[in-house]
């Protein structure tokens, strides 16, 4: 089989980004690519100081604070003054940003930013950027796309990555892709919940790979919460209403028609997410939820032509289900939507493991216990050139090998296919009653044990003679070992902290400390470490 300088496990935007600019200093580099991931949805990037008064100190105390003093400075630093860069880059590749009549970029001002900086082109900004990427990478004879290969395991010794084991859906097989870097940019694992507003292709993997291999995982119990998406019509269920229509004069009213955000918070609506979501779970646990188990979002306070000039795509997946979103409420509830835990990197992007590098969402650490919106997609194009700068660096010293691979099987006996779906059901179950936005001990212990046993079950499982099956067996793994980690992080955190609410420990945190996860002699252990 081909060895491959670099391996890209995943095709969003961060690997795209990274993939192209490898792929221009001559370096022969295979995507894998199973879905585009969250990237498409991105609706804009932040980009500080294009309002008056704004600059990247700015940024960076929005971002501090906004995190709630649990991100790691070096990320933030390194996310703030990349935003610099952001205009310039994309106007090279082509892309064109909506500007009023002085050339000046538009922006939207989002949830935790003091000022304007979310830019873009419409609300299809991912979609465009991706599309100007991927016609660039097909042009170039050193760029290879596997949209049928799901990496599931990487390729390690003596702590160094040599590539991934990767199951092909299309031929039902398991295989070998070798490089002598591997870029693990698959997402986050928001998706693993009952409820997410995140897209099918993204699961646990990502974070499963890298613990398996020997990674720290950072802050897993930081799962952010939209508190925007859709609960009713049943198909749009789990799709997200943008929150910068708070600052249009959309609102929130609970069952008796309150509009209940200011008994939480002076400033209403317009707030933090993190702020958002735990005032919308109390609203739902307090009987005042919506008939479906929401609460009422109303945008008719927002002007009908400002509607359809900037939300046209919300306006319309509305009118698709029967719902004139100019003037009807509509029903949005909690749906877990960021990984803000992920493998623990370094400003380079370097993980624990050599010749493995970890940007975007898969990565940790960067925007602490709660994210400011727009900054998901500055991220991607930020840290996916940090990570092509350093595998460029680093890539002389970097050895090549090839080795066969097999996941080792249990005694106990063979569980169908059937059965393996079963077990997925009961860990999504248990996953969303513990790691809820407000959680607490009981329920938080109740689910680690059920997540454990159930992951203990899979483990000592025999392997199949049928692929598929064993394919299957392994992603529940990986989810059950991601809602391991997500569990214990959330359950040793004592404090509520952002997006981490605990009702049995209400109170913020007395010092600034992150949760890291990693495995020691087949158990996975947490330890708590100050910032």
């Amino acid at each position: 089989m081909n060895s491959y300088d670099v391996l890209v496990i995943g095709g969003g935007m961060t690997g795209t980004v990274a993939a192209y600019e490898l792929v221009k200093q001559g370096k022969k580099v295979r995507m894998l690519r199973n879905g585009l991931g969250a990237s498409p949805g991105i609706s804009g990037f932040n980009i500080c100081g294009v309002e008056k008064g704004d600059d990247v100190n700015k940024f960076i105390e929005d971002t501090i604070a906004s995190g709630r003093n649990q991100g790691d400075r070096k990320l933030v630093d390194e996310l703030c003054y990349g935003s610099l860069k952001i205009q310039e880059y994309l106007e090279d590749l082509g892309f064109e940003f909506d500007k009023d009549e002085t050339g000046k970029m538009k922006t939207r001002k989002a949830l935790g930013s003091t000022y304007g900086r979310v830019v873009g082109q419409g609300n299809h900004t991912g979609a465009l950027v991706l599309k100007i990427l991927n016609e660039k990478l097909q042009e170039k004879d050193n760029f290879e796309v596997s949209e049928n290969l799901r990496a599931l395991r990487l390729l390690i010794k003596n702590n160094k990555a040599y590539g991934a084991y990767c199951y092909d859906l299309e031929n039902k097989c398991f295989k070998n892709v070798y490089a002598k870097a591997v870029l693990l940019c698959s997402g986050g694992f928001a998706g693993i919940f009952p409820f997410t507003s995140n897209s099918k292709d993204i699961s646990g993997d990502g974070a499963a790979m890298a613990y398996e291999a020997g990674c720290r995982l950072v802050d897993m119990e930081f799962v952010q919460f939209e508190p925007s998406s859709a609960v009713w019509p049943l198909e749009i269920k789990g799709k997200g209403m943008i929150t910068t229509l708070f600052y249009e004069g959309a609102i929130m009213t609970n069952n008796k028609g309150e509009r209940f955000m200011f008994k939480y918070s002076e400033n209403g609506e317009r707030v933090n997410k993190d702020v958002l979501s735990l005032a919308i779970e109390k609203e739902i646990l307090a009987g005042n939820g919506s008939e479906h188990g929401g609460i009422y979002f109303d945008a008719s306070g927002v002007k009908e032509e400002r509607l359809h000039e900037a939300y046209e795509p919300f306006i319309t997946r509305y009118a698709n289900v029967g719902i004139n979103l100019c003037k009807e409420p509509v029903e949005l509830s909690n749906a877990a939507h960021t990984s803000l835990g992920g493998v623990l990197i370094d400003e380079n992007c370097h993980s624990d493991i050599k010749g493995l590098y970890v940007a975007g969402e898969a990565a940790g650490h960067l925007h602490g216990a709660n994210r400011i919106g727009g900054s998901a997609g500055a991220e991607t194009l930020i840290f996916s050139r940090i990570a092509a700068k350093a595998i460029l660096n680093d890539i002389d010293n970097l050895d090549s090998l090839q080795f066969s691979y097999e996941p080792i099987g249990g005694l106990e006996k063979e569980l169908s296919l059937n059965e393996l779906e079963e077990l997925e059901t009961k860990r999504k179950e248990a996953l969303g009653e513990g790691a809820r936005v407000l959680r607490n001990n009981e329920a938080l212990e109740k689910a680690y044990k059920e997540v454990s046993d159930i992951l203990k079950q899979i483990k000592e499982s025999k392997r199949s003679d049928d692929d598929e099956v064993n394919f299957r067996r392994i992603s529940i793994e990986n989810n059950l070992i991601a809602s391991k980690a997500i569990l214990l992080s959330a359950k040793e955190r004592k404090d509520s902290c952002g997006c981490h609410q605990r009702s049995d420990y209400p109170n913020n945190p007395l010092n600034n400390y992150h949760t890291e996860v990693f495995k020691k002699d087949q158990t996975m252990e947490i330890s708590l470490i100050n910032n």
